[in-house]
């Protein structure tokens, strides 16, 4: 059994993940572009498919273009953390995302399903996402009219 103190850095290093995944996804839904970078390493390798495979700059490249001009309202909801703490300063980790977004000029809307496969390393700033890989399970799209909802699955 691993001594107390290692016990405690683990439980430390796990609960500073997932304040930085909560803080990933809450500045994504705020549209705080810099709060978003502040989350990665300067090299880190993001798979963020249907989108793309970027780096950090891409990634914020791609938000600004998708949403952060627009009236689009996103949620995040990250579920279901598994994080595994391989040293004191490596871990890796599995989320179940679910995440809808709604662009009121038109009344479209997205529901998506999945997982974040996520590699984390500690900076001297505090732990950052290394590499990050989206698995959607689901999507669904949909558009709220006059006449009701109507919704297709993309993916199942």
């Amino acid at each position: 059994m691993a001594d107390l103190e290692e016990r405690i850095a683990r439980l430390e290093a796990e609960s500073d993940i997932r304040r930085l995944k909560a803080r990933y996804l809450n500045a994504c839904d705020a549209k705080d572009v810099d709060a978003i970078r502040a989350c990665f390493t300067p090299d880190a390798e993001l798979d963020y498919q249907p989108v793309g495979k970027f780096g950090p700059d891409g990634l914020i490249e791609a938000f600004t273009q998708i949403a952060l001009h627009s009236p689009i309202v996103d949620v995040h909801q990250i579920h279901n953390g598994e994080i595994e703490v391989i040293d004191a300063d490596h871990a890796k980790a599995r989320w179940s995302l679910g995440f809808s977004t709604y662009d009121p000029r038109d009344g479209s809307f997205r529901l998506i399903g999945s997982f974040y496969h996520d590699d984390y390393v500690r900076t001297p700033d505090g732990w950052r996402v290394s590499k990050s890989r989206h698995e959607p399970r689901t999507i669904m799209d949909g558009k709220l009219g006059e006449t009701g909802v109507t919704a297709r699955s993309i993916l199942a």
